[in-house]
């Protein structure tokens, strides 16, 4: 049945994920084979914005498992036909903690900007600035996926900074103008 998964692939250069005895659980690489033979195949792999990253030459006796035409791998595939839109070089990155961002984030009110906002280095929400207050903010959350994710209300001073325009804030926003993609 992989033999057949990855043929499959190849002939209809489908986006296929792999994971082998050499990854973590939970690892996976995602891409398109450009070779295949009866013991191995060459995978061009991508990154989660679309990026071919390189090629990995993989045993098919190494496969442990194959993903295909998952929720995922549907997203990274618009993404990847998309990825001419990016510019790793609009980012902007606001490290001010609590009130000393109130003007950065009075800008952003009602702005079309999917921000991320840092409660701490780990800890972080993505999303719409729907509204602000002197010490409250409003988010509209957005998901890995482009998905709504509900609101959320803030201290500003629990925040020590934001994001906006990155790779993951111009993906996430792709995704999220392009919902009707996926769930059609």
């Amino acid at each position: 049945m992989i033999n057949k998964f990855l043929k499959k692939a190849f002939d209809e250069k489908t986006l296929i994920g792999i994971r082998t005895k050499r990854l973590e659980w939970g690892q996976t690489i995602i891409g398109y084979i450009i070779d295949l033979n009866a013991t191995c195949f060459i995978i061009n792999e991508l990154d989660e914005y679309g990026m071919f990253i390189g090629k990995t030459l993989i045993m098919i006796s190494d496969v442990l498992h194959i993903e295909y035409n998952d929720r995922y791998q549907k997203r990274l595939e618009f993404i990847s036909g998309k990825r001419s839109m990016f510019d790793p070089n609009n980012r902007v990155t606001i490290w001010k903690e609590g009130q000393l961002l109130l003007p950065d984030l009075k800008t952003l009110q009602g702005s079309d900007k999917i921000c991320t906002f840092f409660l701490n280095e780990d800890d972080y929400i993505i999303g719409f600035l729907i509204d602000i207050t002197d010490d409250q903010v409003l988010i509209r959350g957005i998901g890995d996926e482009g998905d709504d994710d509900g609101i959320s209300c803030y201290y500003i001073d629990n925040f020590i900074g934001l994001r906006y325009d990155s790779l993951v804030e111009q993906k996430i926003k792709l995704l999220y103008d392009n919902q009707a993609v996926f769930y059609e």
